[in-house]
């Protein structure tokens, strides 16, 4: 197809020439450096902290939009568009991709029916593909649109004209960092690639709230921050759903609807800290029955119980050595499964290291005590709920007294873990939204487990608050310096 400025495509054959997406045609616009109306220029000023339309396209295009306000609408449309209107100077042969990457792979599946539905709408648009797979739109002019879940490899080995990160904000830290290392090298070769976040807010300390700290309203050629709520973007959403919205959940719903940053999340666990504390090799180690002062070694075991449909199951295994903890296994089993086939397998895992019993939290163990104990698993429930467990697991790692299995799963759920504050001042520990922490979860059960036997008997490992310091710091780095100055 013919080049076009994208704000002709949008109107001509993307079907965003309606007067509700009047806003999404100034910010876009403006942002690829289209002629703006007075009304349009206002909009675009209104929408990235009084910046003026720029004179050519940013290299980078954040946009920090409320939940409901047609993000992932736009984004597939912005894609084609640099897909089919675009010319790219590409060297025989040589084949010019186009990422959509979503936080998960049930995310990344959504993304896909989106592309296929905005390009079967438009007969034009749907001549010019010529095949597709599950994750994969190939166009006749041989560029490719691919859809893929946040992992760095997805970004390796391809020239990428451009990139779209969808909901960057409920990415953790490390996956985030790890993704924008990549995609720098991967558009170096294209002059005109385009990296776009599209993402609600959430945590302010995050690598999307440094973005917004560091280019809203600033005069960057290189990068737009752009920040609105769900009604400036679509004001089909009526204001009386956003108003109940915000009576139901003020704080998170603000983020949500009203793209204000949360103050009460903060990264639990950070990369460098957990690196310090996992192993080489090997990923499992094997029975013991004395350590090396020749005491008798005595091993504890955490479940993360699952009904087998959305959540995995996890089990960990951990003993004390000295002073310090040594988780020696943990496993996984995806959902969906079978339970009581689960449960069996656990019950093998657990009999590798002479165990018949493990504790799991408080909720695991109350939904499937019968079916393990059918297995032959004594089930002994927590006495502390998920988020406690969690915050007797941190002084153990900050104190460097515990040693963590190189099991990949376990290192990303960990880093994706979250410290928030509630109205009383009571602090939680959780997952973050869309996110996992089976795995977590039964290692520090199994860990916790274990410190007790560091100190007197039946005595809980004692939490100082001095170790939460660093971590609650809202002012901590999150990238080294002079991260973006590639994009």
């Amino acid at each position: 197809m013919k080049p076009l400025p994208i704000l002709t495509a949008f109107k001509k054959v993307l079907g965003l020439g309606g007067p509700t997406w009047a806003a999404w045609r100034a910010l876009v616009g403006g942002a690829f450096g289209c002629a703006l109306t007075p009304d349009e220029a206002a909009v675009f000023r209104e929408l990235t902290g009084g910046r003026e339309p720029l004179s050519l396209p940013a290299r980078m295009l954040v946009f920090a939009i409320g939940r409901r306000g047609g993000k992932d609408y736009v984004a597939v449309r912005i894609l084609i568009y640099l897909a089919l209107f675009v010319s790219w100077p590409l060297a025989a042969g040589e084949v010019g991709a186009l990422l959509l990457i979503a936080v998960t792979k049930e995310q990344a599946q959504v993304a896909m029916r989106y592309l296929v539905g905005a390009l079967e709408s438009v007969p034009a648009l749907w001549q010019e593909v010529a095949s597709t797979t599950n994750d994969t739109v190939v166009f006749r002019n041989g560029i490719e649109i691919r859809i893929a879940a946040a992992d760095k490899a997805s970004v390796r080995g391809v020239t990428l004209l451009g990139a779209c990160l969808d909901e960057f904000a409920f990415l953790n830290n490390y996956q985030a960092t790890e993704l924008l290392r990549a995609l720098g090298p991967a558009m170096a070769t294209q002059p005109n690639a385009r990296l776009v976040i599209i993402s609600s807010v959430y945590a302010a300390n995050s690598p999307l709230g440094e973005l917004y700290r560091r280019h809203f309203g600033t005069d960057d050629p290189h990068t737009l921050f752009a920040l609105a709520t769900t009604r400036q973007m679509n004001p089909n959403i009526p204001q009386s759903f956003i108003d109940e919205e915000l009576a139901r959940d003020p704080v998170g719903n603000s983020a949500e609807y009203l793209s204000i940053f949360r103050s009460d999340v903060a990264e639990f666990i950070d990369q460098s800290l957990v690196d310090s504390l996992t192993r080489s090799e090997p990923r499992e180690l094997p029975r013991q029955r004395t350590t090396r002062d020749g005491s008798n070694v005595i091993y504890y075991a955490g479940l993360d119980v699952s009904g087998g449909r959305g959540d995995a199951a996890a089990c960990a295994i951990a003993h004390v050595e000295g002073d310090r903890v040594v988780v020696d296994a943990c496993r996984r089993w995806g959902a969906p499964h079978d339970p009581k086939v689960v449960a069996a397998q656990v019950a093998d895992f657990l009999a590798t290291y002479g165990l018949s019993a493990a504790t799991g939290d408080t909720y695991g163990a109350g939904l499937a005590r019968s079916i393990y104990n059918d297995a032959g698993i004594e089930l002994i429930a927590a006495e502390m709920v998920r988020s406690d467990i969690y915050l007797r697991l941190l002084p153990l790692m900050t104190t460097a007294r515990i040693e963590l299995p190189p099991e990949p799963i376990l290192r990303v759920e960990l880093l994706g873990l979250e410290r928030r504050s509630g109205r009383n001042g009571k602090e939680s520990i959780d997952h973050r939204p869309g996110g996992h922490d089976d795995l977590a979860n039964s290692v520090a059960i199994a860990a916790v487990c274990a410190s007790r036997a560091m100190g007197k008997p039946g005595e809980a490992f004692v939490i100082r608050n001095e170790f939460f310091d660093d971590y609650a710091n809202p002012e901590r780095g999150i990238l080294p310096r002079g991260f973006w100055d590639g994009f």
